[in-house]
């Protein structure tokens, strides 16, 4: 069982896609639990500086997203793909220097974000929620 979102943007195990959200994190200066700096809360995610909740929400609607069920409405979907697409030079950096992690290769993080990032256009497009399932 794994996790499948609409309109081709996901289809994977649920590990992957905290896994891409953990690496795109890392990417922006942010944190993915579990917690290198102990300072955090296990729990929870943190937004890199320069971010906040306030200032991207579509950001804040991907990291924070349940990874099993839920919608992203159509509007949401369109500041979504744009916030991913402005952090994806910061991705590329960071898949030329990171090793390997679990079943996905930095490489691979970066396909799957514009995978991503084309399915969140497309439910925008076609005006259709875009669906976790």
């Amino acid at each position: 069982m794994g996790l499948y979102v609409t309109h081709g943007a996901f289809d994977g195990t649920y590990s992957s896609f905290n896994n891409l959200r953990r690496f795109l994190l890392k990417s922006i200066g942010g944190s993915w639990p579990p917690h290198d700096n102990q300072k955090f809360k296990d729990g929870y995610w943190y937004f890199g500086k320069g971010y906040s909740t306030i200032t991207h929400k579509g950001l804040t609607e991907f990291f924070g997203h349940s990874d099993c069920d839920g919608v992203i409405t159509p509007e949401m979907c369109k500041v979504v793909a744009e916030e991913l697409e402005a952090i994806l030079p910061y991705a590329e950096e960071l898949a030329n220097v990171e090793m390997p992690h679990d079943c996905m290769l930095p490489n691979r993080y970066i396909e799957t974000l514009k995978q991503f990032i084309n399915g969140c256009r497309l439910a925008f497009e076609l005006n259709e929620p875009l669906e976790f399932r």
